[in-house]
């Protein structure tokens, strides 16, 4: 079973369209209660500067935030950028992960993001191997005159 954090990623990741779809399922089991509807604000993003082990705020994030209420279990989405129902639909996935008893329906909805997570992860693979062709051995070029930028094997 994948930790929050990491099926908020895939869900995020996989596209509003996997999201919907899965939020669907919920949705046909339960009715879900908006508790604040979708809307844009502003988050600060931080960082450590490494130098001195400082954090300083580097700028800010346009994000869309929805919270919904199944039962008594709440559920929260937040996503970068402006798509409202991609933000209502990870809040009603998240609400369905915290209910008490589990819906029937999380069993179908774990195997359909599974399946969202290894074409992410074959995606990925695809593209590392696409960029690994270019990729720059230092190592083979000691000696070398240092004026050469790159060595492409």
């Amino acid at each position: 079973m994948l930790t929050r954090r990491e099926r908020t990623e895939v869900l995020v990741e996989g596209g509003p369209a996997r999201a919907l779809e899965l939020a669907s399922l919920v949705e046909a089991e339960v009715s879900p209660e908006d508790i604040v509807p979708a809307h844009q604000g502003l988050v600060m993003c931080q960082v450590r500067e490494t130098a001195r082990n400082t954090r300083f705020y580097l700028t800010e994030v346009l994000v869309t935030e929805s919270r919904v209420r199944i039962g008594d279990a709440d559920g929260l989405g937040v996503l970068m950028g402006t798509d409202a129902a991609h933000a209502r639909a990870l809040a009603v996935i998240d609400a369905a992960y915290a209910m008490d008893p589990a819906l029937s329906c999380l069993v179908e909805l774990e195997r359909r993001i599974e399946e969202v997570r290894a074409a992410l992860s074959e995606r990925t693979v695809a593209q590392d191997a696409r960029t690994y062709v270019s990729r720059v051995e230092f190592d083979e070029m000691s000696g070398q005159d240092m004026s050469v930028q790159a060595v492409v094997k």
